[in-house]
């Protein structure tokens, strides 16, 4: 599924290229597109496990999605809309399955994204929600998953940028920094901990 991540990415940098060349993409940015696509080819295949071949797709489809938003937001500071439609389309395809108050918590969560969190970030960063929500409906997880997700986003961004001393006395970044690696690397982190917790126990 490491093929469908770069396929997605590739296909999308291809497209942007035809009306925007401005697009910087030397040696050192492909080196780390490559990089973080088997990153995520790796963390699918862990989180994989027996799920249905829709779902798989899903999650490789999403991934790429969120590596080519990761990539344009990191060296444009912008996130063409055309990048979420591959995975929004892959995810509602594999919500056959899901259970009605799953449907109905996404429902909400999207309500909230588009009509009050996306006012604390950037549109592209709540769109990138909606879509990771669409997945991780699928994979039966309800609100609690969802903003845990958005947790985890929010965690890790403070962890680094407190680190970098990017923080200031108030909360806020001195410097504003791209979200979108951080929303991509707690979804994967989500993900994970999702199949975690379905896998029976071993002991007793």
């Amino acid at each position: 599924m490491t093929g469908v991540i770069l396929g997605i990415v590739l296909a999308g940098l291809a497209f942007i290229a035809k009306w925007d060349r401005r697009l910087p993409m030397d040696g050192r940015a492909w080196a780390w597109t490559v990089v973080c696509a088997l990153l995520e080819g790796a963390a699918l295949r862990e989180a994989a496990g027996d799920k249905p071949s829709a779902l798989v797709l899903a999650l490789a489809v999403t991934g790429g999605s969120l590596l080519l938003a990761c990539v344009t937001d990191v060296l444009t500071c912008q996130v063409y809309n055309f990048t979420w439609w591959p995975a929004l389309a892959a995810g509602a395809v594999s919500l056959g399955s899901v259970r009605g108050e799953v449907i109905v918590s996404l429902a909400v969560f999207w309500v909230l994204q588009l009509g009050l969190f996306g006012r604390m970030y950037g549109r592209a960063d709540c769109y990138a929600f909606c879509v990771c929500g669409v997945v991780e409906a699928a994979l039966g997880m309800g609100m609690e998953g969802f903003l845990g997700h958005m947790l985890l986003a929010w965690m890790f961004l403070a962890l680094v940028q407190g680190a970098g001393g990017n923080i200031g006395r108030r909360g806020r970044l001195k410097k504003p920094v791209p979200f979108l690696p951080y929303i991509t690397v707690a979804f994967w982190v989500s993900v994970f901990l999702e199949g975690i917790w379905e896998r029976p126990c071993s002991f007793g």
